[in-house]
C-alpha cells in the first residue's frame, strides 16, 4: 500500500459506518477469491496469456517470467476505492469509475451478489480504459474456462448478444456486455449460485433451463 492509499484508508476508516467497514472487508475477501483473473495475477486463468520465458544476458537457462502489464492492473487494490451505503430503492448499487466510488443500497447490504455485481463493473471499468487486447484476453480466458462447465454457453452468448436484449439492458442499467455475463457466471459457479444471480435483472429465470457441469 503506497502512502496515498494508506492516507485514504485511514481517512475512510474514520468516516465509514460500521456497516460500510463490514462490507469493505467483504469486498477485500471477494477480490482475493474471484478477481485475480481480471488483473492477470499469477496462477489465474489469464496469467497464461502474459507468461513468457526470459533470461539475463549472461544466463544459460530460460526461466518462467511474465510480460509487463499496465501499472493499473499490477497495483490495483480495492483499498483505492471508496465504498459507501446509500438509502435507495431504485437499484441494488452502482459503481462510478470517474469518482472511484462503489455504492451498495442499504436494502442490499446482506446480498453478496449485489456487491459482486458492482465489483465486476469496477474491474471492467479498469480494463475498458486499456488497449482492447486486454479486454479480449480476459474474455477469451473466461470463455475457455466456462465452456466445459456450460455446454450451452454459445447459445447463451448468442441470445445475450442479440441487439434487442443488449439494447434493453443498456437502457435499463448501463454496460452489461458479454465479458460481464461470463464473469458473472464464473462467480455464480464459484459461489454456488443459480446462473444469473450475480448478473441480476431477473436473469435467473432466463438461465434456469441451462445445465452446469460442476
Amino acid at each position: 500500500m503506497n502512502m496515498d492509499t494508506h492516507w485514504f484508508m485511514n481517512w475512510y476508516w474514520q468516516e465509514a459506518t460500521e456497516d460500510e467497514q463490514t462490507l469493505f472487508e467483504k469486498m477485500i475477501r471477494f477480490e482475493q477469491e474471484y478477481f485475480g483473473d481480471m488483473l492477470f495475477h499469477y496462477g489465474s486463468n489469464t496469467y497464461e496469456l502474459i507468461h513468457i520465458l526470459s533470461k539475463d544476458v549472461n544466463a544459460q537457462e530460460w526461466v518462467d517470467d511474465s510480460a509487463p502489464i499496465p501499472e493499473v492492473l499490477e497495483f490495483f487494490s480495492p483499498e483505492m476505492i471508496r465504498l459507501k451505503i446509500e438509502n435507495t430503492d431504485e437499484m441494488n448499487g452502482y459503481y462510478n469509475h470517474s469518482e472511484q466510488v462503489l455504492c451498495i443500497s442499504s436494502n442490499s447490504i446482506n446480498d453478496d451478489s449485489a456487491l459482486l455485481h458492482e465489483m465486476i463493473h469496477m474491474h471492467e471499468g479498469i480494463i475498458n480504459e486499456l488497449p482492447m487486447h486486454y479486454h479480449d484476453m480476459v474474455f477469451w480466458s473466461l470463455y475457455k474456462s466456462l465452456r466445459t462447465s456450460l455446454p450451452e454457453l454459445d447459445d447463451i452468448i448468442t441470445n445475450h448478444a442479440h441487439i434487442l436484449n443488449e439494447t434493453e439492458l443498456y437502457e435499463s442499467g448501463g454496460l452489461h456486455d458479454i465479458l460481464f455475463l461470463l464473469k458473472s457466471f464464473d462467480i455464480d459457479i464459484g459461489m454456488g449460485y443459480p446462473l444469473g444471480t450475480v448478473f441480476g435483472y431477473g436473469k435467473m429465470d432466463d438461465f434456469k433451463e441451462y445445465t452446469v457441469n460442476y
